[in-house]
């Protein structure tokens, strides 16, 4: 029988994790997103690259969670400090290594997960490390709210 939601007491973490999501457009994926920063206890979650709002669909995939998850919507990264956290970018290219194989040496992290048909944006790729998910079927990409519950439970799961 499912746990009633009243009586799960979820666990806490120090983590301190920022999402940045560079140029996610899908509102499926906004909430989907907003839904993994809750779960996994995201301290913030920044959409660069869109001046988009929570449209409906957006909200009923959160579930409610946009409520409470901090998070906002910048058209350029402005008047953030890049440089006060260890980055990783969720995206298989050429020089990614394997999540599976993440060492990370800060208890604070950034993500960056990229756009649904472009992917994650050269600067950004250039500038730091990328991991892959080591995937066993004929497709080469999943979906990027699905890769980024996999990049959080391998941080989170790091620390623990």
């Amino acid at each position: 029988m499912q746990s009633n939601h009243s009586e799960f007491i979820c666990e806490k973490h120090a983590l301190d994790i920022v999402i940045l999501c560079d140029g996610l457009s899908s509102p499926a994926n906004i909430g989907g997103v907003l839904r993994l920063a809750d779960a996994y206890g995201v301290l913030k979650v920044v959409f660069l690259g869109s001046d988009k709002k929570i449209t409906p669909r957006a909200k009923s995939v959160a579930r409610g969670t946009q409520n409470y998850v901090n998070y906002e919507f910048k058209a350029k990264l402005e008047g953030m400090d890049l440089e006060d956290r260890e980055w990783i970018c969720i995206e298989l290219t050429k020089n990614s290594i394997p999540l599976s194989d993440l060492k990370l040496s800060s208890s604070k992290v950034g993500v960056i997960i990229g756009n649904e048909n472009t992917g994650v944006s050269e600067i950004w790729l250039q500038k730091f490390p990328s991991f892959y998910i080591k995937m066993f079927g004929n497709n080469s990409s999943m979906n990027v709210t699905n890769a980024l519950s996999a990049g959080l439970y391998q941080i989170t799961n790091h620390f623990s």
